[in-house]
């Protein structure tokens, strides 16, 4: 009787392992709308996620509050490239890249980052 319920748990055991060493993980990118706001979408992100640092006071450009962020983002070379997240310097920060990864010591959500992204991807628009 011993014997027999050693032999399920050893292939029970089995089965487990096998089916770990199958999986596969792969980070998915969450789907976000389209049209997606600097003002409505974006901006809510900074405030949230960033004017901690990047706001006047505290002296770290760019300034991410209100009124100010957008000009901050264009106007900072490499920053961000309208229409190319891939290649803008901010989606790299996000990601964990780069010299600077932001925000230091934590992460900003997936479902954020791929908004920034899709925002950025449609042009980077003032909206």
């Amino acid at each position: 009787m011993k014997k027999s319920r050693d032999v399920i748990v050893i292939a029970g055991l089995a089965f487990l392992l096998a089916r770990c060493v199958n999986d596969k993980t792969t980070e998915i990118t969450p789907t976000v709308k389209n049209n997606v706001s600097f003002q409505l979408d974006i901006q809510p992100i900074f405030n949230q996620e960033c004017i901690m640092c990047h706001r006047p006071m505290m002296g770290v450009a760019p300034d991410l509050t209100n009124g100010h962020a957008y000009e901050s983002l264009i106007n900072r070379e490499g920053s961000i490239m309208p229409g190319d997240s891939g290649g803008s310097e901010l989606m790299d920060m996000l990601h964990g890249g780069g010299d600077n990864p932001m925000p230091p010591g934590t992460k900003i959500s997936p479902m954020k980052i791929a908004l920034i992204a899709k925002w950025i991807d449609e042009g980077a628009k003032n909206n």
